[in-house]
């Protein structure tokens, strides 16, 4: 007879093993080259300034507001923002958060997005991984 396989208790020795042989990266500020700043131009002189009537004043429509299109290449320097204020523990959680609210938006659940959602709720909630994945799904 064939043995029941579970696929978390797998998922937990498979990260164990592979904690076990990471080897900590070293900082990125180390890499990244130093930003010089642009040089500035002095401001320009006005020796006079034009006198403008006001604007008339009138109810404008509500101004929508600007939508930055997202890239890979925003959202990289925007973790890279994130880590260089929050840093270590703090920066995973909300990394976890983020990676979690991600995978919820999307109007159907595939078997990848449930595995990215388990493996993210386990590396999130410790030795309490087991029960904090079954409260996940219980209140879905």
């Amino acid at each position: 007879m064939s043995k029941k396989k579970n696929t978390l208790r797998d998922l937990d020795e498979f990260l164990k093993q592979q904690a076990a042989t990471l080897v900590t990266p070293s900082p990125l500020s180390r890499q990244l080259p130093a930003e010089t700043p642009a040089p500035v131009a002095p401001a320009p002189v006005v020796t006079e300034a034009p006198i403008a009537p006001p604007p008339p004043i009138a109810v404008a429509p509500q101004a929508q507001p600007v939508v930055q299109e997202v890239t890979a290449d925003s959202i990289d320097q925007a973790l890279q923002t994130l880590y260089r204020r929050e840093g270590g523990p703090a920066f995973r959680r909300k990394l976890y958060d983020i990676i979690l609210r991600a995978a919820e938006t999307s109007g159907q659940t595939l078997p990848e997005d449930k595995m990215l959602i388990n493996t993210v709720l386990y590396l999130k909630s410790g030795d309490q991984w087991k029960e904090t994945i079954r409260t996940y799904w219980r209140n879905k």
